[in-house]
């Protein structure tokens, strides 16, 4: 009886989440977003797996269960927001329907500055609270350099919401920045619910988990 009061316990929050988690490692698979072999990240460093999620919006499903999980994240883990950062370059397609969803402006930074022009696109007031939203973390560099740029123009970051968190220390460099990462799922969660669902082999998972704190 004790064990089905537990289980009974269990919030359906909790029971959603799990079935969102699935569904999207599904998708993710589906769309080839998830790819093994030898492959030199942004960064500079080696891995023996990539997450490409440049073609999401290709597959409208696993697309919008993607923007709705973080738009559901951030909702749930960042009290005040007053604009929406995407971080470049992929941060754009997750950030703009976000930013729509929530009725929040949207600004977005450029990879480098051009001539006589700004390094933040579009509107930013001094004060405003501006979550950075991007596709991946992997050292947190990235994210770190957008909320430089968008402080520069007087707004204020604390938090970033990204879908998936490589686990590579980008949650304990932002953190020393005063930045606090929230990520839908992270590889670890998500190789072990593929694994489970056998859309991926032991070989699979043992590359994810190779290179998971080992680049902190």
């Amino acid at each position: 009886m004790l064990f089905k009061r537990k289980t009974d316990a269990w919030p359906m929050a909790w029971k959603k989440r799990n079935l969102r988690l699935r569904e999207l490692a599904e998708g993710l698979v589906k769309a080839g977003a998830l790819q093994f072999g030898t492959f030199t990240l942004p960064g500079g460093v080696d891995s023996s797996y990539y997450v490409n999620l440049s073609g999401l919006p290709s597959y409208p499903g696993v697309y919008s269960l993607a923007v709705e999980a973080i738009s559901d994240t951030l909702t749930g883990k960042v009290p005040k927001v007053d604009a929406i950062g995407a971080a470049p370059v992929l941060g754009v397609i997750f950030g703009g329907p976000v930013a729509v969803a929530l009725k929040k402006p949207l600004i977005y930074t450029r990879l480098e500055r051009r001539e006589n022009e700004r390094l933040v696109v579009g509107e930013v007031r001094p004060g405003w609270n501006v979550v950075v939203v991007g596709d991946l973390s992997t050292s947190g560099r990235t994210v770190l350099s957008t909320a430089e740029a968008i402080e520069d123009e007087g707004g204020k970051v604390t938090s970033a919401v990204v879908l998936i968190d490589r686990l590579e220390g980008a949650r304990e460099r932002l953190s020393k920045k005063g930045i606090a990462l929230h990520a839908v799922t992270d590889m670890v969660e998500l190789a072990d619910a593929l694994y489970s669902m056998e859309l991926i082999s032991t070989e699979n998972m043992k590359a994810i988990t190779r290179t998971v704190g080992h680049r902190k």
